[in-house]
């Protein structure tokens, strides 16, 4: 949920998914992950390139080259979601709620269940709204 603050600022309400943030990651070189192919000029590394291109094309073709693209993220993801869906339907583990601005962290806060967490992210949402940070502990 996108939601105007009274300043002016979008602050973005809503649920993180995985237990972590995801980081995100600079590119090194021009190549990206491909960056072992820089030096790879002369016909002996074209002809070793394009079997190894072959075999792996015949050994998992599209799937594994998207899965090597993405990271190992989505492997672990892959691994990690029915038990993460398995934790969430049975309340064992809390929806983390999170505002942000841009890439800056607002607040988190963790509440077991779906619908208070829908309620919650309405009243998070509704709290910057009326220009009140609802992350600040008075006392």
């Amino acid at each position: 949920m996108i939601v105007q603050a009274l300043d002016g600022r979008y602050v973005t309400v809503r649920r993180r998914w995985v237990p972590w943030r995801p980081r995100k990651r600079g590119i090194g070189s021009p190549f990206g992950p491909f960056s072992f192919v820089k030096d790879a000029d002369d016909p002996v590394s074209f002809v070793v390139l394009l079997a190894a291109g072959i075999a792996a094309f015949l050994f998992g073709g599209i799937v594994l080259t998207a899965l090597f693209l993405a990271g190992e993220v989505v492997l672990l993801l892959l691994l990690l979601v029915p038990l993460l869906i398995a934790a969430r339907v049975l309340y064992v583990l809390p929806w983390t709620i999170e505002a942000t601005y841009g890439d800056e962290v607002l607040g988190t806060v963790g509440v077991r269940g779906w619908r208070a967490s829908s309620e919650k992210i309405r009243e998070i949402a509704a709290a910057y709204q009326q220009g009140v940070d609802p992350f600040t502990t008075v006392g």
